[in-house]
């Protein structure tokens, strides 16, 4: 929200009102929401409609009056927060997992992968859907439906577009699909409110980010049209694209630009070191000198620690990943930048005898939201290194010398050091809730560790192909059946641990004198790609990863200062695994043999040390 109102612009705004949009929709999606959630929600939906009309007339930067300005944007979203915790602490998930879901989306802020990968230029979409329907020469009525996260955004650009051609068959609206049970289904509190029936030869339009495998598509699809029998088609739409969606799956209709075409960003640009020195130069990331750079991919530790797919053909060094759409010659349609880190490293030393300098291009979003992820980082700013910068959604830091990974090193550090690096960890998870804070929950509100894990683990032996050192047993002994969603303290917190969990994202720098503190980083600390946590899970993720001794424990402990909190987390150590285990599991779509021994063991030695720690 302050990110989008010191920009002031009506992109902005726009995106600030299609977040509160999603928020807004999924809990009011929960069958005891109140009546005052859905006038909300038609407020705020009413809001992100004129913002729409606002961008697709292509008026200045700086939007006039009536359009919605930061008092509505403001109040919309505190009441919105205020909803959805108030259904947490009333009990609305309390034995409902449809209701759990919708209210875990709606804290955990997702982003939409228009800001955050597949990135698009979102004032596009109102071009790409009023060419599509000029293209489609007749008058039929068209109903427009966002599938969340993505469509709150993408659908009320679509939507101006049909207003304007005269062919709006009902107010549009938004779904959220939720994945139970092994399928993809839709709240029936949601479906219920859609409306009863649609203008005969109604076409409907769903509109989401990029699909990947079509599942969610098919499944929107078919409850589309169990509702509306009497519509003629029903249509898919995502930045630049258009899609036929059947039984046989998911074809592309058509296809326009969808972004920009003056390529000046770094996501944009190719892998040529002198156009990207150029552009961080320009916007203040690196010192404009006469350094020469060469530019290199960021083979992170996970690439380093379990390989390549079995069908990956290799990196090349690019910012992004741009690809024409199978080949029809319309552009970049799908850009992921996330997925490639780079790093800038110079050909030569600015002072002889010492190393070359260095910066890494790591990519954290674009727009209000990744605005917001770097201020968060920056306020978590001690545990990164000192040379940072935010720029083209890119977090740029210079290359600190001498840092190791904590775990192997704090067992040989004098006691006093250790001391000192075990309580910075403690004030980066204070900072957490200070920063990020979500507020409380019902303390009766809880998940399932052990299922998650089984069922993560099941998926993981499938892909190995290969027995796995924990078992049903395993589980039994080290995972309790249910565990406070909020932790003892019933409280979460915004929180990367998803997607840095492993050790090596904790480091420490070359040893310090008598006297002075350890230098302690934190790598992927910033949040937007991950979601909502309590203590317990930090606490119990940073132990197994770092496979901390009693004495660190006990040090731990202490810091904490909760022995409530730490006692509980000690329970839940075995739950750390399934991080472990979703990443293998993301990042290792076609494992070589030598990876498969590897997550074998690695999971063992994980296991291992969960079972020596009661």
């Amino acid at each position: 929200m302050a990110a989008a109102i010191r920009d002031g612009g009506a992109e902005a705004r726009y995106a600030c009102a299609c977040s509160i949009e999603q928020l807004l929709a999924d809990t009011a999606a929960c069958p005891t929401a109140p009546a005052s959630a859905h006038v909300l929600l038609d407020e705020v939906r009413r809001a992100c409609a004129d913002l729409a009309g606002v961008l697709a007339a292509g008026l200045g930067k700086r939007p006039a009056a009536p359009v919605p300005g930061p008092e509505f944007l403001e109040h919309a979203m505190a009441r919105t927060a205020a909803l959805t915790a108030g259904l947490w602490q009333a009990g609305a998930a309390r034995g409902d997992a449809a209701a759990e879901a919708l209210l875990r989306h709606a804290t955990d802020w997702k982003t939409p992968e228009c800001y955050g990968y597949d990135l698009a230029d979102i004032g596009l979409v109102h071009g790409q859907a009023a060419a599509w329907l000029a293209a489609t020469g007749e008058r039929a009525p068209m109903f427009v439906v966002g599938v969340r996260t993505g469509g709150s955004y993408l659908a009320p650009l679509w939507a101006a577009a049909v207003a304007n051609a005269g062919r709006t068959a009902a107010a549009w609206t938004t779904l959220r699909p939720l994945r139970t049970a092994g399928r993809i289904a839709l709240a029936p509190a949601e479906t219920g409110r859609l409306p009863a029936a649609l203008p005969p030869g109604t076409v409907v339009v769903a509109v989401d980010d990029q699909p990947d495998t079509g599942g969610t598509a098919r499944a929107v699809r078919d409850a589309l049209a169990l509702r509306y029998p009497e519509a003629r088609d029903i249509v898919f739409a995502s930045p630049g694209r258009t899609y036929a969606v059947d039984g046989t799956g998911i074809r592309a209709l058509t296809r326009t630009r969808a972004v920009r075409a003056d390529g000046g960003r770094l996501w944009q640009l190719p892998a040529e070191a002198a156009r990207l020195t150029a552009r961080a130069r320009s916007g203040g990331a690196m010192p404009a000198d006469a350094t020469e750079f060469r530019v290199t991919p960021f083979r992170g530790p996970f690439h380093e620690a379990y390989g390549g797919s079995a069908t990956e053909t290799g990196v090349d060094g690019r910012s992004a990943t741009a690809t024409e759409a199978d080949g029809a010659g319309t552009g970049v349609v799908r850009i992921s930048p996330r997925n490639t880190p780079f790093s800038l490293a110079a050909k030569e030393p600015a002072v002889p005898g010492d190393r070359p300098r260095a910066y890494h291009f790591r990519f954290i979003g674009t727009g209000p939201h990744g605005a917001q992820g770097a201020e968060a980082v920056e306020a978590l700013g001690a545990f990164l290194p000192p040379v940072r910068r935010y720029l083209d959604g890119y977090l740029v830091t210079g290359h600190e010398e001498g840092l190791r990974p904590l775990g192997p090193e704090l067992r040989r550090m004098a006691a006093p050091h250790r001391r000192q690096v075990l309580e910075a960890v403690v004030r980066y998870w204070r900072a957490l809730d200070d920063v990020g804070g979500l507020g409380p929950v019902d303390p009766a509100v809880t998940y399932a560790p052990r299922e998650r894990l089984a069922a993560a683990l099941d998926r993981l032996r499938d892909r190995l192909a290969c027995r796995l050192p924990v078992d049903g047993g395993w589980l039994d002994r080290h995972l309790p059946r249910r565990a406070p969603l909020g932790g003892t303290r019933a409280r979460l917190f915004r929180t990367s641990l998803p997607y840095s969990h492993h050790g090596w994202h904790w480091q420490v720098g070359a040893d310090p004198a008598p006297d002075a503190p350890p230098v302690v980083r934190r790598f992927g600390l910033d949040w937007i790609w991950g979601g909502s946590g309590a203590l317990e899970a930090e606490i119990s993720s940073f132990a197994v990863e770092n496979r901390l001794d009693a004495t660190d424990l006990a040090t731990l402990r202490t810091a904490v200062a909760d022995d409530r909190a730490f006692d509980a987390a000690l329970d839940l150590a075995g739950d750390a695994l399934w991080w472990n285990v979703k990443s293998w599991l993301r990042r290792c779509p076609a494992p070589t043999p030598d990876t498969v021994r590897r997550i074998a063991g690695d999971l063992g030695e994980l296991a291992g040390y969960v079972g020596g720690l009661r």
